[in-house]
């Protein structure tokens, strides 16, 4: 294939069923992709600079490129929360569960509330005339960043909670506190999760340096932006792990998978003894020509007893070969995890 092109048709008919939401029903791999593409949403806004400044004179293209008024980043930086509350809306519908759907839907909806807040924000800053604009009895940035927190605490709660399936009190054993029973990567290390856990709350909140660093002018803001995009890059990355992680879990549970396969070993004993059968069986048919009369005719119950005798001594050493592999003496079967 050129290109891989079934898997990238494949990707293209997944983003139309995600851009077309809530219209078709939602499977895993929709809503996947769409959590995929709320981390890009920087890639996205780079993508409408990229046609901005090239339409545009470039001495000036960078200010007028990143303006907060602009409406059309506004409206991209919408699409990807939108698209997952879309999704979460129409899996309500579809199953006429409100939880986990309808909570999922409001986190996402905080997400909508907390960018245009930070558009409407950033317009008045730079107007200068932010102390005029006030909400709920607040300046509009205080407004901006108590929601913000929120949906910080919002997003994280449900990401270790439902996506990754910690903090499960409903586990028989408790045998992993704070956690859940199965733990499938690094040997099921108990610190290795606790560790994912307090490093996706530290980077759920790198917004903080934008305003601390950028907004207040202590760094380029473009650097600001290219190195949260990549921190949020890598929190999505570890994200996907655990998500899929508990995703084959859940799976294996209500057995619409299986977590071990069980694989035949060829182990070097039992290449010995297959070259042992192949020479008994050489040495079978040289003497059973040796005894063979010149006239060709030959006797036929000899020559039955012959086979026979080969037969039952390939089947004695493969009853060897099993009572050793039960008793201990070779693996016959490894188990693999099959960590989807």
């Amino acid at each position: 294939p050129i290109f891989y092109h079934r898997t990238r048709f494949w990707l293209l008919r997944r983003l139309f069923r995600i851009f077309t939401a809530p219209i078709f029903d939602v499977q895993f791999a929709d809503f996947f992709i769409a959590d995929q593409l709320n981390s890009l949403s920087t890639v996205l806004l780079d993508v409408s600079f990229v046609f901005c400044y090239y339409t545009s004179y470039w001495s000036q293209g960078e200010e007028e490129c990143t303006a907060p008024g602009i409406w059309y980043r506004i409206f991209i930086a919408l699409l990807p929360p939108w698209f997952r509350f879309a999704q979460s809306v129409r899996r309500y519908f579809t199953t006429s569960d409100w939880f986990p759907h309808l909570v999922n839907a409001g986190k996402y909806f905080s997400s909508i509330v907390v960018i245009v807040l930070a558009s409407i924000a950033g317009i008045i800053h730079k107007k200068q005339d932010s102390n005029e604009v006030a909400l709920l009895g607040l300046d509009i940035f205080a407004v901006y960043v108590l929601f913000a927190c929120i949906s910080t605490l919002y997003a994280y709660w449900w990401d270790i909670k439902m996506d990754w399936g910690f903090l499960d009190h409903t586990s028989t054993g408790h045998k992993n506190k704070y956690l859940r029973d199965e733990l499938l990567y690094a040997g099921g290390k108990k610190f290795v999760y606790f560790l994912i856990m307090g490093l996706d709350l530290i980077l759920r909140a790198v917004w903080t340096i934008n305003i601390s660093l950028a907004d207040w002018k202590f760094v380029h803001k473009q650097y600001v932006i290219t190195g949260t995009a990549i921190l949020e890059a890598l929190r999505r990355a570890v994200w996907n792990f655990i998500r899929l992680e508990n995703e084959h879990l859940n799976n294996c549970g209500q057995f619409r998978a299986v977590r071990d396969i069980n694989v035949r070993v060829i182990t070097e004993h039992l290449k010995q003894d297959e070259t042992k059968d192949e020479d008994s069986d050489q040495e079978d048919i040289k003497k059973r020509d040796k005894d063979r009369p010149s006239s060709g005719s030959g006797n036929p119950i000899r020559r039955m007893n012959s086979l026979t005798g080969s037969k039952s001594r390939r089947h004695s050493t493969a009853s060897n070969n099993s009572s050793n592999l039960g008793s201990g003496k070779v693996p016959l079967t490894r188990k693999f995890d099959t960590n989807v």
